[in-house]
């Protein structure tokens, strides 16, 4: 087992999530929400960054990836990513468990759709933007989206992809791998501007427009009301996201 290169992965992978983690930090400003929720997100980010880059300070001499190292990295980041994706509700209150807070993030990240939360709108912006968020990240895969944006595994890469894909086949679009993945999220997030275009001049607000086209692009369905799509009384909407 190559140690080293698993370090290094997961290091890398902590630090992308610590700036997906932005995002929401910048819908607590926009709506002016409690100090709470910007020092929930802004203190989880800070953490990831620096045990990010204490795992992944160097890129080992060993850059060896086979598939035994390529499925220790697809559990570990699955784990981690659900696990820190959770901290922040667990800080805010929004989600006070947690293991609620795991259970919500790795449903998200999945693209389960479960939930434990009977009231999702007493959720803060910030906490709705990042629940539905984790759905548009995990629509394709954690990992693809990583190899997307980290050429520099790009060579040994092909056994992560392959624990990660369900199935007992893989295929790459072109040669090399992390162009595979840009190709394939260009598609993805062109689809979900589509969905959030036609939800906002169809009358929907432009945050519930973004944060609805998020769990229809990966399927999980996560809503941000009580009654779903039922409160918008209007049959477009369903006719979007249904077709969506």
């Amino acid at each position: 087992m190559n140690i080293k290169i698993v370090r290094y992965v997961v290091g890398r992978l902590l630090q992308v999530e610590a700036l997906l983690l932005i995002l929401p930090l910048i819908v607590s400003f926009i709506y002016e929400e409690a100090i709470i929720y910007k020092i929930s997100f802004f203190a989880v980010i800070l953490f990831l960054l620096i045990v990010g880059q204490v795992l992944a300070f160097k890129m080992p001499d060993n850059k060896r990836l086979t598939a035994r190292e390529g499925f220790v990295i697809v559990a570990l980041s699955w784990v981690l990513f659900s696990f820190f994706g959770g901290l922040p509700f667990v800080i805010n209150g929004d989600i006070p468990s947690l293991v609620d807070a795991f259970f919500e993030t790795s449903s998200g990240f999945t693209t389960t759709g479960s939930s434990i939360l009977t009231d999702v709108e007493i959720l803060s912006h910030s906490s709705l933007f990042w629940r539905s968020f984790t759905h548009l990240v995990g629509g394709m895969g954690i990992l693809v989206f990583a190899l997307a944006i980290l050429p520099k595994i790009d060579s040994q890469s092909v056994n992560i992809m392959k624990a990660e894909t369900p199935g007992p086949t893989f295929g790459k679009l072109v040669s090399k791998l992390s162009t595979s993945a840009r190709i394939l999220y260009t598609i993805y997030l062109a689809l979900t501007a589509i969905v959030v275009a036609l939800l906002y001049f169809g009358g929907m607000s432009l945050f519930d427009s973004l944060l609805h086209s998020f769990g229809v692009a990966g399927t999980g369905g996560f809503g941000i009301r009580n009654g779903s799509i039922a409160p918008y009384e209007t049959p477009y909407f369903e006719w979007v996201i249904g077709i969506g």
